[in-house]
């Protein structure tokens, strides 16, 4: 706790081992899984595709050696006990880093696995296989302390079949309170695809959460890819674009309506743009909607005061404004540790300064995650 908050991290993470495919893969694919790369800059290699995406490109390189440098910097000041800018992530280090910050639970998602499967045109049976072995390792991670840390199973999205056996197995047999899908699309496949309607309903049927995550630059149709060059508009647009067209996709394209218990979350892509995507949504369809498509007769904002949540920022200030007119239950909070830009370890000190009534504190730092996720 911190002073007498409850708080529950709706997104923390874990930077990966590589090995950790290589010891929990199936048989089958354990010649393919991630390896070593020699490109300046890379963690892995996956087949032909550069981890992180694109660092074979100079212009590239150059965006992402600057970031680390200057992430090596701030974390001298502020973490001076990691030996590593976004290092390997230790079950003992998170326990620890969470008690700094007083957080009580922590919702565990990826980091680099994501980008393993998030390449179009990728073998489904692969990239079911590097889930799998993902959330195998992740359920052990977790283990470690179960009643703080939850498993944020990885589902990948190439085959509906693959994508149900491996929801099935996270949920039944690694206790999973939450699916995590991409933001942007994979194979050029919208989410409102019909393709996807079997993941809606087992989702319903498990009574587990959607939870939608970025990943920047991925070999898809990804906006940060058109800013090689630039990191700081490539994330800032990336990162949030793509969470608001993913929101805008499930609540223009019939999904909530056609699935009326699901709860899903959009996560670090902020929160303070959601005010006028809402009215630009209602607006658009109120004149053009097409509910005989979509199977969807109610307002995107009412569809979305109902089953969604998006993440603020630790030190976002224009949440204020978003609280006021949208109000509190659809906000969770994320410190996005160990990540170079989080703000720990005075990400929750941060959140408690902003000028946010202390019910409302209360409610994003625990109540609203707690429904979310069903804790």
């Amino acid at each position: 706790m911190k002073r007498d908050y409850r708080i529950i991290d709706s997104d923390l993470h874990v930077i990966e081992p590589l090995g950790l495919w290589r010891d929990y893969i199936d048989p089958e694919f354990r010649d393919q899984a991630p390896a070593p790369s020699d490109v300046p800059g890379a963690i892995c290699e996956v087949g032909n595709y550069i981890m992180p995406p694109h660092i074979d490109r100079p212009e590239r390189q150059r965006a992402w050696g600057l970031r680390m440098r200057n992430a090596a910097d701030r974390m001298i000041e502020t973490r001076p006990e990691e030996k590593q800018v976004m290092g390997v992530t230790k079950p003992e280090a998170m326990l620890a880093a969470m008690d700094v910050e007083g957080i009580d639970i922590a919702v565990v998602f990826r980091s680099w696995a994501s980008h393993t499967i998030g390449i179009d045109g990728q073998d489904p049976r692969f990239a079911a296989a590097l889930s799998r072995a993902y959330n195998r390792w992740l359920a052990d991670f977790c283990a470690a302390d179960s009643a703080r840390l939850k498993v944020a199973a990885l589902i990948p999205l190439h085959d509906i079949n693959c994508a149900l056996e491996e929801a099935k197995f996270a949920s039944e047999s690694l206790g999973a309170i939450t699916w995590v899908l991409p933001s942007q699309p994979l194979n050029q496949r919208q989410l409102y695809d019909r393709y996807y309607d079997p993941l809606w309903a087992a989702a319903e049927e498990y009574n587990v959460a959607i939870s939608f995550h970025g990943n920047h630059a991925a070999y898809t149709d990804h906006l940060a890819n058109r800013y090689h060059d630039n990191l700081v508009l490539g994330h800032a647009a990336g990162q949030p674009v793509e969470m608001m067209l993913a929101l805008g996709a499930v609540l223009t394209g019939g999904v909530l309506s056609r699935y009326p218990r699901l709860r899903m979350a959009f996560l670090e892509g902020n929160c303070s743009w959601l005010s006028w995507w809402l009215w630009a949504l209602d607006e658009r369809w109120e004149k053009w909607g097409d509910a005989e498509l979509f199977g969807q007769t109610e307002l995107p904002s009412e569809l979305f005061a109902r089953h969604c949540y998006v993440s603020i920022e630790p030190d976002e200030e224009l949440a204020v404004q978003v609280i006021a007119k949208q109000g509190d239950a659809n906000l969770v909070l994320s410190t996005d540790w160990p990540h170079d830009d989080s703000a720990y370890p005075h990400a929750i000190d941060n959140f408690l300064k902003l000028p946010i009534a202390e019910a409302s504190q209360r409610r994003i730092l625990w109540d609203n995650s707690a429904t979310l996720y069903g804790l």
